[in-house]
């Protein structure tokens, strides 16, 4: 049976379709911006629900009803503080409220309130999509460029992505689903490292090239039997560069050890409520 079926049959089914499932919104790649935002969720979210309505009628008013200019402005600035966060839980942990032009909005409910429960946090808006590509450019020349089989969001906020494999066509998680998380990541760096040298010092190259990787509150390897994980995949780099300095290619064996240490195996299938207290 195909890979893409399966996903599309199964995985997809319990993510989005299933009542039994995670119940998230499936969302189609092209409406995921370049930098990873899936622009229709962060407008239904500020402008929907419950403590975002008054705040974003507020500010219709300054922008004369101009509703996609508003946003827009709004990623702008987000973008600039997802930039100087180091990943994006510890964006959404900062900024669960942040003000603009004057107006409070939220951009994360919490579980667990006190007052109202999770009344607040079923409002979230969790999603996922097929087939996102990313792609980095610099100077005019495509450096870097691959096709996370799903690509996840909170709120419009990119926090991660999924391999998946199937075991019908003798793959899995553990082996190939792993081995392509970190040879993408692998790749990255190296093409990072040819134009960064000594010319990031700010490192806002790195925070734009490799902030699929990096800014993800988790990546993941699965199969319909398990799934792995990473959440801090920055970490590999100073081991993937001392392995290759020189110009030394890392052979099998130091990739498979990179790989076995990396990602770790994980219950699947993890109650909607409890994601965000499970991967932030």
């Amino acid at each position: 049976m195909h890979e893409t079926l399966i996903q599309d049959k199964y995985l997809l089914d319990f993510l989005t379709r299933d009542e039994f499932g995670l119940q998230f919104r499936e969302i189609k790649a092209n409406t995921v911006s370049s930098d990873l935002v899936a622009v229709a969720d962060l407008m239904d979210f500020l402008s929907e629900t419950e403590l975002n309505q008054a705040g974003w009628k507020q500010l219709l008013k300054k922008y004369s009803g101009d509703s996609k200019k508003l946003l827009n402005d709004i990623i702008v600035v987000l973008q600039e503080k997802i930039r100087d966060s180091t990943n994006m839980a510890i964006f959404l942990n900062s900024n669960k409220t942040f003000t603009f032009e004057g107006v409070k909005l939220n951009l994360f409910y919490p579980s667990g309130n006190t007052v109202g429960g999770d009344k607040l946090f079923n409002q979230n808006i969790f999603s996922v999509a097929q087939e996102v590509p990313y792609k980095f450019v610099y100077n005019d020349q495509q450096l870097f460029s691959f096709r996370p089989d799903l690509t996840f969001f909170i709120n419009g906020f990119y926090i991660g992505y999924s391999e998946f494999k199937s075991t019908f066509n003798n793959q899995n998680a553990s082996k190939q689903g792993r081995g392509k998380v970190v040879a993408d990541y692998l790749n990255a760096v190296q093409e990072y490292d040819k134009i960064a040298g000594n010319n990031d010092i700010n490192l806002s190259i790195r925070k734009d090239f490799l902030k699929v990787f990096e800014k993800a509150i988790f990546i993941t390897a699965t199969d319909i039997n398990d799934t792995f994980v990473i959440r801090d995949i920055e970490n590999l780099c100073v081991l993937i560069r001392d392995i290759t300095k020189e110009g030394n290619i890392m052979d099998n064996h130091q990739l498979e050890n990179l790989i076995a240490t990396a990602m770790k195996k994980v219950n699947a299938k993890i109650p909607k409520r409890s994601l965000y207290g499970h991967f932030f």
